[in-house]
């Protein structure tokens, strides 16, 4: 029986491409740039493209060792590989970068029953957290404009380790902040399957694939799925 119900937080509870749409367009405004559909897609294949790489192990960083320089060197070099290496200093890469995180805050599209499963699973008893891949500085006021902070147990970002999901590490690091010792008490709850599903299932943990986009399986063994948040009511 599931006492603790984790959900990743980017693209499961909220619509994430409107949030990083808005972020890249202070980005653009603050370098005195025009926005345009095809500079917003060149980025967001870059961003993805980092996440994707990181999670997967393929891109290693100068700063294995020490978590901070990590997530900045991340984070600046999708702005160097976007505006070129020749117009922006990493410096400056890191400054676009805050502003980049600023507009991040400013903007958050929830789910459609974002709020409506996340208040019934806290009246259900269970233990609700967000675990994420995502950047620790605009995460609390993501889940605070999403108006379920007062529904949270525990906030958890890959950054407070130097891992992501689906390293072990990124878990462990959740384990020990969640205080949590049964993994058959747990559900993970996310959208993406190479990250929340693959993660949750090599680390022994029963997963819900939130398959927003009706795609194909054909790699994993998933314990559920569903199409809309409101279906877990039929599994919770």
């Amino acid at each position: 029986m599931y006492k603790i119900i984790i959900f990743d937080l980017d693209d499961t509870l909220t619509n994430n491409l409107e949030n990083v749409k808005y972020a890249f367009k202070k980005v653009l405004e603050y370098r005195g740039e025009n926005y345009t559909e095809e500079k917003f897609l060149k980025f967001n294949k870059i961003d993805e493209k980092t996440w994707s790489d990181r999670a997967k192990g393929i891109l290693i960083t100068p700063y294995e060792d020490d978590r901070i320089k990590k997530a900045e060197w991340l984070r600046a070099r999708r702005f160097i590989q976007y505006f070129g290496k020749d117009n922006i200093t990493y410096n400056e890469a890191v400054k676009t970068n805050n502003i980049y995180m600023e507009g991040m805050k400013e903007i958050v599209v929830p789910r459609e029953d974002c709020y409506e499963i996340i208040q019934y699973l806290y009246e259900k008893k269970y233990k609700i957290i967000i675990a994420t891949n995502g950047p620790l500085i605009p995460l609390e006021t993501k889940i605070d404009k999403l108006g379920i902070t007062k529904f949270i147990d525990t906030i958890f970002s890959s950054e407070e380790v130097g891992y992501m999901k689906p390293h072990s590490k990124f878990y462990e690091g959740l384990f020990r902040k969640a205080k949590i010792k049964s993994k058959e008490e747990m559900l993970f709850i996310g959208d993406d399957l190479e990250k929340d599903i693959k993660g949750g299932i090599d680390n022994n943990i029963d997963v819900c694939w939130c398959n927003y986009k009706n795609e194909t399986n054909s790699k994993y063994v998933i314990n559920y799925e569903i199409h809309r948040l409101c279906e877990l009511k039929n599994i919770l």
